[in-house]
């Protein structure tokens, strides 16, 4: 940056020399200009690389998710978040936060913090994870069912047509939400203790997407998700079928809890020159930045008020995060600015068929 010797940039400095979380300030041309040691030591580098292309070269090895992190694209975003996991610790995950930098209105570059967990093993995360769900979460749904299951039993035969419909419908609705609880508790404790499996098999992914989008419009009714494919080139890419399907599901069942009817979500898909990308379009104006960078955290202790629990189209972002790990893909949250975010899962993909 040019001025170097401005009271924003000191600041910049003494917060990077004394954070414990990675500080990294890139230019708009992909200058390193500044790295603390806590971003050398989480990326496991010996020295600050000048560059961002200097330091994606430099990589023994490569780290999903890297490149997403240094993109030089600042013009068109105000934020983004994502998460890495590094091969030497590959149980660790961290999460980051990048905002772009302006001086005197115009955009210098951008700042990326990159945190890691708290200080405690991988299996005691998730089963701490694991227990606040239950402990909570799914009592929450179950006290309902069995509240109305008495209701509908003690009262039988004194209950109008319309009540019993009534006390069905709650049945049904916690059900189905206890059923959600459920399997994002089981999804986390089988991806973040490395035992699920998947078949990986070759694909053209717009053919792919394509047959999944005939599904969609089904499970998804209303005419609100909508499909922009404009790809000319069939690269193939190697992913597990049932993996990508339950990672679309939730990315799309995400942006259509965010955003409002009859507000459109749009699906479109890209290839970059190594990557196949999957965008996904929305509008959120509930999503508030911290919520945003809670997205890609493992689930922790959180308030049980009634109020304080958590959305479950927003617990489940989390495993489609950890799906798409899994397929050494990369999953990231861009705010666009005026309520509109957009979801991006990028796949790596073989050269064009």
């Amino acid at each position: 940056m040019n001025d170097q010797n401005s009271l924003d940039t000191l600041a910049l400095q003494a917060w990077a020399d004394t954070s414990s979380d990675g500080v990294i300030v890139v230019d708009l041309a992909g200058q390193i200009d500044l790295m603390n040691v806590s971003a050398q030591e989480f990326l496991l580098l010996d020295r600050v690389p000048e560059t961002t292309d200097e330091l994606l070269a430099s990589m023994e090895s490569p780290i999903p998710g890297l490149a997403s992190m240094f993109s030089h694209d600042t013009s068109a975003e105000t934020a983004r978040w994502g998460s890495l996991r590094v091969p030497k610790y590959p149980a660790r995950l961290l999460t980051w936060n990048r905002v772009p930098l302006y001086s005197l209105g115009d955009s210098i570059g951008v700042l990326l913090v990159i945190k890691a967990p708290p200080n405690t093993s991988p299996i005691d995360r998730v089963n701490q994870s694991f227990l606040s769900v239950i402990s909570h979460d799914l009592r929450t749904p179950l006290s309902a069912i069995l509240g109305f299951a008495e209701l509908l039993r003690n009262n039988k035969g004194t209950l109008s047509s319309d009540e019993q419909t009534e006390f069905l419908d709650h049945i049904i609705k916690n059900a189905n939400e206890l059923n959600q609880y459920t399997q994002i508790a089981l999804d986390i404790m089988y991806l973040e203790a490395n035992l699920q499996q998947f078949e990986i098999e070759p694909m053209v992914l717009s053919q792919f997407v394509g047959h999944w989008m005939s599904d969609a419009r089904h499970r998804f009714p209303g005419g609100r998700l909508v499909y922009h494919n404009g790809v000319t080139e069939e690269p193939m890419t190697s992913i597990s079928p049932s993996a990508l399907h339950r990672i679309l599901h939730i990315l799309v069942e995400f942006a259509m809890a965010e955003s409002a009817e009859p507000d459109a979500v749009e699906l479109s898909l890209f290839y970059s020159e190594s990557a196949a990308h999957i965008l996904i379009k929305h509008n959120a104006p509930n999503l508030q930045i911290a919520d945003a960078a809670s997205l890609f955290e493992i689930l922790t202790s959180r308030d049980l008020r009634y109020e304080g629990r958590p959305y479950l189209h927003r617990m489940q972002l989390y495993v489609a995060n950890l799906l798409a790990e899994r397929q050494n893909g990369t999953l990231t949250l861009q705010a666009k600015g005026d309520d509109r975010y957009q979801l991006e899962l990028m796949l790596p993909c073989a050269e064009p068929a």
